[in-house]
């Protein structure tokens, strides 16, 4: 059987990069292949898979490449990954020296003012066959930055099947964490205080993973007294069934940010959008990233707090169906996904 790798240092996290990457997996598994996870906890994959109902089926730890990811030899990871097939490597915008039959290099996140046409890079660039992004948005700026041809796969989104009425919640999911792609979660409860009394049936709820106590005791004092509800590490089945209920999608990532200056703190993709739409749940979205390749419709996108105010009161009155024909995510789903990967093998 042939035999691949998944290379990834933020496995202790939860976010769109580790959903990226173990999803690589399971499409590979699906392939043929035995997969390996450069980690050296079983549980925590175990854990994260079931947390983001990833259906990994057979993981097997290559404890010595977590140790390697920060090594100083490139040539260690060289020979590490020199008995696979296929190696699968998130960059954290550095470029490895890969030494597996085919090695992809994944770039989640648009790297900028780093060096990456310096020699050393050009160098191992050579045991690379192909960069692949998550969107356009990064795509354009990492080409830039580094001076290679991308190739743009779109991440595996789950089809939410589930049909229920809809209610008034207005939902966002993201990480609770004021770190590199903050979710700006305080604006929209900002926005919200304001729409309330026009909308006062209305509720919103804030669901996404956390390690960050401090800043989930912020979001809740600014929500006090309001019909705000948050929910850190929600189980992905109350997730789904949120998304079901939801009528509204709300995201704001990238707000307040010059993408041009700061592209890495706009959202890259915005695989919780896709799921919403999934979800028939109407995305209003802020105007930035990879968000605009999802969301094409010009309604449903917004650049400033009384934008997204004045365009939720509008959403209230409408229906899916009006927006249906500009929200098409097919090219969203596994099947693409896998028929894409296998292609770039």
């Amino acid at each position: 059987m042939k035999k691949a790798l998944i290379v990834s240092p933020y496995l202790d996290h939860l976010g769109g990069g580790e959903r990226y990457m173990l999803t690589c997996g399971c499409a590979l598994e699906s392939l043929g292949y035995e997969v390996s996870i450069g980690w050296d906890n079983l549980e925590s994959v175990s854990n994260i898979t079931k947390f983001l109902s990833i259906d990994l089926k057979n993981p097997v730890l290559d404890t010595k490449i977590k140790s390697l990811y920060h090594s100083a030899s490139p040539l260690s990871m060289f020979l590490a990954t020199r008995p696979y097939d296929v190696v699968v490597y998130l960059s954290d915008g550095s470029i490895p020296l890969l030494g597996g039959k085919t090695n992809l290099l994944h770039m989640q996140v648009p790297f900028h003012n780093v060096g990456g046409k310096n020699l050393k890079n050009k160098l191992k660039l050579k045991t690379i066959k192909h960069v692949i992004v998550n969107s356009n948005f990064t795509k354009s700026i990492v080409d830039r930055e580094y001076g290679f041809d991308s190739y743009v796969l779109y991440p595996p989104v789950p089809q939410n099947a589930k049909t229920q009425d809809k209610e008034k919640i207005i939902l966002s999911v993201g990480r609770f964490e004021p770190s590199l792609n903050v979710k700006k979660q305080d604006v929209l409860i900002e926005a919200f205080k304001k729409l309330s009394g026009d909308l006062p049936e209305w509720k919103l709820v804030l669901v996404g993973g956390s390690v960050e106590d401090t800043w989930i005791e912020k979001l809740r004092n600014m929500a006090s007294g309001y019909n705000i509800e948050i929910l850190p590490n929600a189980k992905y089945e109350e997730l789904m069934d949120l998304y079901g209920r939801a009528s509204i999608y709300w995201h704001a990532a990238g707000y307040g940010i010059d993408q041009t200056k700061s592209p890495e703190l706009v959202e890259h993709f915005g695989i919780s959008t896709v799921e919403a739409i999934s979800s028939h749940a109407i995305p209003l979205v802020y105007k930035a990233g990879g968000q605009t390749e999802i969301v094409k419709n010009q309604e449903l996108l917004w650049e400033s707090e009384d934008e997204l105010i004045t365009k939720t009161k509008n959403l209230t009155t409408k229906h899916f169906t009006d927006y249906e024909r500009f929200l098409d995510i097919r090219e969203f789903t596994e099947a693409a996904f896998i028929s894409s990967l296998s292609r770039l093998l």
